[in-house]
């Protein structure tokens, strides 16, 4: 798909009118239009405008046919990545279940057992449901404990996906050998933060941690 095309389905999946995106990304009408019929050059800092505005991964955008000998759009996507995986096709991805890993919403929780089975599940349902456009990286992991209740229920299995944690996202974060599943607080100090106000911030100065990634959607332990 070209990029063009690209751009014009996530802006109409996101119910945006072309002056709305104009709004919210601070491109020019006149280069959005040019974009979005495949015409004239889009910049970097421009893509990352309108895929910060339509909350997309930059990766998204990212193809073969998209990449121009004098950009560096290939330094923003996985070495491993399959970017075939990211198109609008609703066809079936497999995305691995560690049954046996689990993030602790709580107090901390480690497994030594990494029991790898795959679940199977269209980019249609993942698009719909979460939001997802960009569908590499994709694990699903069963988080523990109510730090994180009412936002993410006690006991359920958490679709994560490796990569960047933006401010104020829910992520997974390894602290030495324990995993825990809280909010990213990067300013003023960095800490993981619980959405029930029963549980203290955990401050990550001076630990060993890890940002493995950010949690985008969750599953309840009947619906698996």
């Amino acid at each position: 798909m070209k990029l063009g095309n690209k751009i014009k389905e996530a802006r109409e999946f996101k119910q945006l009118t072309q002056n709305e995106l104009v709004k919210i990304s601070g491109v020019s009408r006149a280069s959005l239009q040019l974009y979005e019929a495949d015409k004239g050059n889009i910049t970097l800092e421009n893509l990352e405008k309108i895929a910060n505005a339509l909350e997309i991964d930059i990766t998204y955008f990212v193809s073969p046919s998209n990449v121009s000998k004098s950009t560096n759009f290939v330094s923003y996507s996985s070495p491993n990545a399959n970017l075939e995986s990211q198109t609008l096709n609703d066809d079936i991805i497999n995305i691995p279940f560690f049954e046996n890993v689990r993030a602790s919403a709580g107090s901390g929780t480690y497994n030594d057992d990494e029991s790898n089975q795959t679940l199977s599940l269209s980019k249609g349902f993942l698009r719909e449901c979460f939001g997802l456009y960009s569908f590499i990286n994709l694990s699903v992991i069963l988080g523990q404990g109510d730090s994180m209740v009412p936002t993410l229920p006690e006991n359920c299995y958490l679709l994560v996906q490796q990569g960047e944690v933006k401010e104020g996202e829910i992520c997974v974060t390894r602290i030495e050998d324990e995993l825990y599943v809280k909010r990213l607080q990067k300013r003023p100090k960095l800490k993981l933060l619980s959405d029930n106000k029963a549980y203290e911030p955990i401050s990550l100065d001076g630990e060993d941690f890890e940002i493995l990634g950010r949690v985008v959607g969750y599953f309840k332990k009947t619906t698996l």
